[in-house]
């Protein structure tokens, strides 16, 4: 999902967990976890890629255009979703209960808008130790499929986000001199040439001019 579809979804769960709660750590936590969670990207983008320029348009065209080559992703995990919820409970914490609803939040919709764009299911990419054991190289983990180039501003590929490079075209009707012109298209200019002509009308029958008696 894109970052900005990510930060509108959790605005609005925001608002209505304090509206309902009046909770400001719970508010909290789940503004961490459904929306900063992805601060993780920031940080495989310092530490793994190379060369790499530090401006925030260039960070979103370099993942949104899928050109990373490792994905640690060290907060986006079932594992950690799984000892956060433990650890929530023991400690009876608000701020911890807010931010596993924002990781349940967050990632089904990675998998969802993200699986789109891969030929395979991501509910397993997700786990840290199946990232792990493929030694988080993407070329390992993502049977991805072509991404466009994206030459917009920042604000427009933060909310649009990734999108394929050959989209699927609907099949338009074509009249049928077009479907001659692919066919053979010496042919169809002749066809085009008879068209602009006139219609011609049947031939009249020769009159016989009577030639001079003889005598």
């Amino acid at each position: 999902m894109s970052p900005g579809g990510h930060l509108v979804t959790t605005v609005l769960a925001c608002g209505a967990v304090y509206g309902v709660t009046g909770s400001t750590p719970l508010t909290a936590g789940l503004a961490a976890g459904g929306f900063f969670i992805d601060v993780d990207h920031v940080l495989d983008y310092v530490l793994f890629e190379r060369p790499f320029r530090f401006s925030p348009r260039a960070f979103l065209r370099h993942y949104l255009e899928g050109r990373t080559r490792r994905l640690v992703l060290i907060l986006h995990s079932w594992e950690l979703m799984g000892l956060l919820t433990l650890a929530a409970w023991a400690l009876a914490s608000a701020w911890l209960w807010g931010y596993v609803l924002g990781m349940a939040l967050h990632m089904p919709l990675d998998v969802k808008f993200n699986g789109r764009l891969t030929n395979q299911s991501l509910i397993p990419f997700y786990s840290f130790v199946y990232r792990w054991r493929r030694g988080f190289l993407r070329s390992r983990l993502i049977e991805q499929k072509p991404l466009a180039r994206l030459h917009e501003g920042f604000w427009v590929i933060f909310f649009r986000g990734p999108r394929l490079r050959n989209p699927q075209v609907r099949a338009v009707h074509r009249p049928v001199l077009a479907e001659r012109v692919l066919r053979n298209p010496a042919r169809a200019t002749t066809a085009r040439a008879e068209a602009r002509l006139p219609a011609s009308s049947p031939p009249r029958p020769r009159r016989l001019e009577a030639g001079p008696k003889s005598s």
